[in-house]
């Protein structure tokens, strides 16, 4: 008997230790967008100084990224000042889409590091392209700190998934310009040559470029085959310093590994643990329609399920704990409103849903301050709510 409750107070330490409780949540105050549309893909910049989200407008027509400034980081809910659009409506340069009837669509915001000028931050945007006389509009890549702000990419092909490095010299996209979709690095320091391909697949193409937290690697899914592979480019720095495309192609091949190598599935959205150990992507299994959370080791060796039924962000990959010890999802569970969940790293620990008190959630973000976790995402709206015609944002505090 004596044993028996040891190891089950050892159990009970072992499970108290790795959960989650969730102290309290709130829905963020935005302002003039509230009601208005679709909320969607919020992040948090880096620092904490400012939230990141997408509105699509309750017409469908228009969807633009937003970027609201939080006064203190420490405090708690977050105090946001009024969200501004970061493409302006008014004119960026002569081929801009900001006339009022005209406006610029943007999407996939990624933030870099927080300097004495502030955030820097990126989206894809349309403009009408210059090269073909202002009368095709595709998607751009389009920065913007204090004091600069400037379209990237000039193409009348599409440049989308922009993300920026960790250290912010960096920008990776993928690229239509070559008939297939492609991942280019933009260097902001380079002098000889900024802008660097860094995938060659004559037949697939290249998706979801995810920076690792030090910045020195890439993962991407590519399609190839008819499947989706997850790759992971070891030095990304070396790469775009090879100025000779062919000896590059080279150099990529000796770089780049197969994480999902003899996979008939579908994957997308990969994220990097915080220590930079494990590699975390959605899967959908060949003919079906569900998906599933699977990691896999940065190092290598077999993925590994966590999760079956989980509800993929709309952009984001999957939410890492701070402590890169396992994983927020929302459950796939429409008798339960799609629940957030948190699944431990170690499969003998037990999925432990969080109480949020949301319903329809996704698009999942965290941090860590002081000894709580953060949980930014995007609900319908409360259980209590009178009126969940449009999905809002919400932060919960988590403890341990």
């Amino acid at each position: 008997m004596r044993k028996y409750i040891i190891s089950l107070l050892v159990l009970l330490a072992h499970v108290s230790w790795a959960g989650y409780v969730v102290d309290r949540t709130e829905a963020l105050s935005l302002g003039r967008v509230e009601g208005v549309g679709q909320l969607a893909n919020p992040v948090r910049s880096i620092g904490g100084h400012a939230i990141a989200f997408e509105v699509l407008s309750a017409d469908g027509e228009l969807l633009e990224v937003y970027q609201a400034k939080v006064e203190n980081p420490l405090v708690y809910p977050p105090v946001l000042a009024e969200p501004a659009t970061v493409v302006p409506s008014s004119k960026v340069d002569v081929f801009s889409l900001g006339t009022p009837g005209e406006r610029s669509i943007s999407q996939n915001p990624s933030f870099g590091p927080a300097t004495k000028r502030g955030n820097s931050i990126v989206v894809a945007a349309t403009r009408r392209e210059a090269s073909r006389g202002g009368k095709q509009v595709n998607f751009d890549i389009y920065y913007t700190r204090k004091g600069k702000r400037q379209f990237i990419t000039e193409h009348p092909d599409n440049d989308s998934e922009p993300s920026l490095s960790p250290d912010g010299e960096y920008i990776a996209f993928t690229s239509g310009r070559t008939g297939e979709g492609d991942i280019y690095v933009y260097s902001f320091f380079s002098e000889k040559q900024p802008m660097t391909r860094i995938t060659f697949e004559e037949m697939g193409s290249e998706l979801y470029p995810t920076w690792s937290s030090d910045g020195s690697r890439l993962a991407y899914i590519g399609h190839l085959g008819g499947a989706d592979h997850l790759l992971l480019v070891d030095d990304v720095k070396k790469l775009t310093e090879e100025l000779s495309e062919s000896a590059r192609r080279a150099a990529v091949r000796a770089q780049t590994t197969d994480l999902t190598a003899g996979w008939p599935h579908s994957c997308l959205a990969p994220s990097f643990s915080p220590d930079g150990k494990w590699l975390a992507f959605f899967m959908h299994p060949k003919g079906m329609l569900k998906s599933d959370l699977y990691v896999v080791k940065v190092g290598g060796g077999e993925p590994m399920l966590l999760m079956e039924n989980v509800l993929p962000a709309s952009r984001l990959g999957p939410c890492w704990s701070p402590d890169s010890d396992g994983i927020f999802v929302v459950e796939e569970n429409a008798q339960l409103m799609n629940p957030i969940t948190w699944v431990s790293l170690d499969p003998s620990v037990p999925h432990e849903r969080l109480e949020t008190a949301t319903q329809l959630n996704n698009d999942l973000s965290a941090w860590k301050s002081g000894e709580a976790t953060y949980l930014l995402f995007a609900a319908q709206g409360g259980n209590g709510d009178a009126e969940k015609r449009w999905r809002k944002l919400f932060v919960s505090r988590l403890t341990r």
